[in-house]
């Protein structure tokens, strides 16, 4: 066997596993392993790009529209002072946006979470009204 008949050989391997990396990857498989099944099993290779099934993609765990990001007000327990001034509390974030629904705490209301160093009425608190519903 000459050289030039094993370059040509080397050739169509070559091509056969690029043949079924490009199909692969159409199909949602890896592109270098199925180069490496073309190139080392030629055609059988290629053919058995068709016999897998494709996968299907699926989104993300983090794909924003999944997720929204959620401010660390969502971690703090609060405090409030009701309409009669009294100390309300500890209460999740949850439960403070249903005082708010229910207009038992109003913007001029004085609000205090984990970390503040005083307590602020809710209207100078505004990266806090952003999470609460219109």
């Amino acid at each position: 066997m000459g050289i030039m008949q094993l370059l040509s050989i080397g050739i169509v391997w070559f091509i056969l596993g690029l043949t079924a990396s490009h199909f692969a990857k159409k199909r949602g498989r890896s592109a270098y392993l199925w180069f490496w099944i073309g190139f080392c099993f030629q055609i059988l290779g290629v053919l058995a790009v068709f016999l897998v099934p494709k996968r299907k993609k699926t989104p993300s765990p983090t794909s924003p529209i999944f997720m929204i990001e959620k401010s660390d007000a969502w971690l703090k327990m609060w405090y409030y002072l009701d309409l009669s001034h009294s100390q309300q509390g500890p209460i999740e974030f949850p439960d403070l946006i249903q005082k708010w629904e229910a207009q038992e705490i109003a913007l001029s209301s004085y609000v205090w979470g984990e970390g503040m160093k005083e307590w602020k009425q809710l209207k100078n608190l505004p990266e806090l009204l952003k999470e609460f519903p219109n």
